[in-house]
């Protein structure tokens, strides 16, 4: 489970993102996701007392 959705949801989530936003701007929003996901793992590093809040 990421961020407490099952597979399911991801999959609906991609769905509507991909039918409200078109298929060229997926890529370019993963990679976003990605960056974002690992700057919230280097400042959890950190400072590990921000992980309650996340």
């Amino acid at each position: 489970m990421i961020l407490g959705l099952g597979p399911w949801e991801l999959i609906l989530l991609g769905v509507l993102f991909s039918a409200v936003f078109g298929l060229k701007r997926l890529p370019d929003a993963a990679r976003e996701l990605g960056r974002l996901h690992g700057l919230s793992q280097r400042i959890k590093r950190k400072f590990p007392w921000v992980s309650r809040f996340f």
